[in-house]
């Protein structure tokens, strides 16, 4: 049997800001294979190696609402590292979210490696959007507002249609997209998708 191998570049930093080359040494390439005949189970194995097992998120913060409030305050200082810490590590995303993501299953079953590859290079670009558009800047944060259900996976919720009501440099409060979507876990929240409309 002919094996299909894709070779593809994992990202540890979640964030960088283009502002000058120091900022973007947060950024490190790692190789990952993602072979499509094995198994999933078997991949997932493979993708935890290196990754401590997890109980609970550690990142984000303790609310939806403090985790939008943090991210507020981390854009308005420019701050990259806040932001990575707000966002689901490879740790949690290995051991909490994917074994009970639809996407591991059929008809989808997009190996792990593939599908945080996915989420970081998602992330990054998000991420650097909302930086460049709103890094320091003043803010004005009034609220954020999601669906009225979030989609429940195991013991995860995923909230989508999240919008923040923000003012910026003095302008009158509008609601913005800035994330896709926020995981919450046993009462603790951090930012799973960083796709946004600016």
């Amino acid at each position: 049997m002919v094996k299909r191998t894709w070779v593809v570049l994992g990202v540890l930093g979640l964030v960088a800001c283009r502002k000058g080359p120091a900022e973007n040494q947060a950024l490190i390439a790692q190789p990952a294979v993602v072979d499509s005949v094995v198994p999933i189970q078997a991949a997932l194995r493979r993708f935890r190696e290196g990754s401590p097992e997890v109980q609970r998120l550690s990142s984000g913060a303790p609310t939806r609402a403090a985790l939008v409030s943090q991210l507020i305050n981390a854009l308005g200082a420019s701050d990259t590292l806040a932001v990575e810490h707000l966002t689901v590590t490879r740790a949690e995303y290995a051991w909490l979210y994917y074994p009970t993501t639809a996407i591991a299953r059929p008809p989808y079953e997009l190996p792990p490696a593939l599908a945080w590859f996915q989420v970081q290079e998602g992330n990054r670009k998000g991420a650097l959007r909302l930086l460049r558009a709103l890094g320091g800047r003043a803010l004005d944060y009034q609220g954020v507002t999601c669906a009225a259900e979030p989609v429940t996976e195991g013991d995860n919720r995923i909230w989508t249609g999240c919008l923040v009501k923000l003012g910026v440099d003095g302008g009158t409060p509008s609601p913005q997209r800035l994330f896709a979507a926020i995981l919450e876990r046993h009462g603790r929240s951090a930012f799973l998708s960083f796709d946004n409309d600016l």
